[in-house]
């Protein structure tokens, strides 16, 4: 068979179950001077979900790399059935049973769902070698079905709802073989029925002996989902335990660790609103095309009161970043109005509705929120440059700018080693905390944020809602969207939820049922799938 050509290991085929379908054995792993995976030892049965957590740059991304195949440790063992192999590239993790699902889609997304389906492995049919679509598609609709969701094959993978993405990258990879799925992030894209249909698949793929190993930080759905769950932190392993014998309080104090988070100031000195709410944004009939690849708005209209955090709940890629886009003055709007504070800024630019006090927090720090390559100094002061104290007429004057980037750094507790360092050096969770800094320097009224907590681990993510709580408390107003719907519920007064580029429902948080939301974000993905 392939399998044993391509293994470089001296594996046999045993008659007995193994005790260990993947596993790991003390690896270390070095990347220069820093130590990614330290002792790492991991053990995952057949027939076992099991999740691993901890915060970003634990050492879960490179150990995951290297049970693919994608990284080599430096030192450890790699067991597959209970047998010591050396995995060089991904092909041979598949050739052993191995297979990955990424965060981001593997399909390609102009061909049809059944030929991502066969993809190189097409079946052939007659002397020509013309592929048995037939034969594919009774495959596909044989996997499909222990699904339980009905796939049509025929359609772009590029135009499917992310949930039956998700859907046939799995059973892609049960056609060729995997016994080991490797899950990483897996319900990041997802509402929460879709979620329960990934946990029912999953589930039933466990009980007839498939291994999952599911990486994720929302320990809510590692109680619901994991029979045992790892813990890693700088490197190491820290915590192993049953679920059943454990609990989300005590996996956290493992990820977190012994560590005090930074009091937060108050943001500004803005006395609390006295219960006389301003309409700080009225967005009336507001519609934009499609334009390319994104989604087109259709008359949408709500209204963002001072001291209140208003939320949307949505499916990815329903139109909630080309609303955040007409919101900042990064889209155009074909009909419809914006009034911030009672003047019209439908038309009005970027920089004008800055200088009006409408703060933005991009979804993508790395390439819109950050200049990863500039300093830590120049990002938290970029924008406030070119007004004393840091201009002093044409020129800068430095060591204002220096006070003044140390100020709002210290202020909401960014930790940084020195100021000349570039932006990238700094944790997830440490840049964005950068981006709020800069943002609210200059106390503004109108706060967009998008997906704050993206890639951000624990410490970070408890920072970041204590200054949208401070913010919302001192009298601003948050404009918040999150595919998070913890993250809503916890942080929003009220929650708008977006389904094809329309406001489908509007809840007041208190009163919020995560369910009856789940069902709202999926109208159009039902209605489209």
């Amino acid at each position: 068979m392939q399998r044993s050509a391509i293994a470089a290991t001296t594996r046999t085929e045993t008659p007995d179950k193994p005790k260990v379908r993947l596993g790991a054995v003390d690896i270390h792993k070095y990347y220069g001077s820093v130590q990614a995976n330290s002792g790492i030892s991991l053990r995952v049965a057949p027939g076992e979900i099991h999740a691993v957590v901890g915060e970003n740059g634990a050492g879960k991304s490179t150990l995951m790399r290297i049970l693919q195949g994608l990284e080599q440790p430096d030192s450890g063992a790699i067991i597959v059935d209970d047998v010591e192999v050396r995995l060089n590239h991904p092909q041979q993790a598949l050739a052993l049973g191995i297979g990955m699902v990424h965060q981001e889609f593997m399909l390609a997304p102009d061909l049809s769902l059944l030929e991502n389906f066969v993809l190189g492995i097409e079946p052939a049919n007659g002397p020509l070698g013309r592929i048995d679509w037939t034969t594919a598609r009774g495959a596909g609709d044989a996997l499909a079905g222990q699904t339980g969701i009905s796939i049509d094959w025929s359609r772009r993978a590029g135009t499917a709802p992310v949930h039956v993405q998700q859907f046939v990258e799995i059973i892609r990879l049960l056609h060729r073989g995997a016994r080991v799925l490797i899950l990483d992030e897996p319900t990041d894209v997802l509402a929460p029925p879709q979620v329960e249909d990934l946990f029912n698949l999953l589930r039933g793929l466990r009980d007839n002996g498939t291994t999952i190993l599911f990486i994720s930080h929302k320990l809510r759905e590692v109680m619901a989902l994991a029979d045992l769950v790892t813990v890693i932190r700088r490197g190491r392993v820290t915590f192993n335990s049953a679920v059943a014998d454990t609990d989300a309080e005590i996996i956290a104090e493992h990820i977190i660790g012994e560590r005090e988070e930074p009091a937060l100031a108050v943001i500004d000195d803005r006395a609390p609103i006295d219960g006389t709410a301003e309409t700080v944004l009225a967005v009336k009939d507001l519609s934009t095309p499609s334009v390319e690849k994104s989604h087109s708005l259709d008359n949408i209209g709500f209204e963002i009161n001072s001291g209140e955090i208003v939320g949307m709940a949505g499916v990815t890629g329903n139109g909630q970043a080309e609303l955040v886009e007409c919101l900042v003055g990064l889209r155009r709007i074909e009909k419809g109005s914006l009034v911030h504070r009672g003047q019209d800024i439908t038309l009005a630019s970027n920089a004008a509705r800055r200088a009006r006090g409408l703060a933005f927090v991009s979804p993508d720090r790395s390439h819109e929120g950050l200049a990863t390559t500039a300093s830590v100094e120049a990002n938290v002061v970029a924008g406030s440059h070119r007004s004393p104290p840091i201009a002093r007429g044409p020129f800068l004057n430095r060591s204002a700018m220096r006070r003044v980037a140390a100020e709002r750094l210290d202020r909401l507790g960014v930790t940084y080693a020195n100021l000349s360092d570039p932006a990238k050096s700094l944790s997830g969770g440490n840049q964005q905390r950068l981006v709020f800094a800069r943002e609210i320097a200059g106390d503004p009224s109108l706060l967009v944020v998008s997906q704050p907590t993206r890639g951000v681990d624990l410490n970070g993510i408890a920072a970041i809602h204590r200054i949208l709580r401070t913010f919302r408390d001192n009298g601003g107003s948050v404009f918040l969207v999150s595919e998070e719907l913890d993250e809503l519920l916890d942080l929003a007064d009220r929650i708008l939820v977006i389904a094809g580029g329309r406001i489908v429902g509007q809840r007041d948080a208190n009163d919020a049922d995560m369910a009856e939301l789940g069902r709202l974000m999926v109208l159009q993905d039902s209605a489209d799938g």
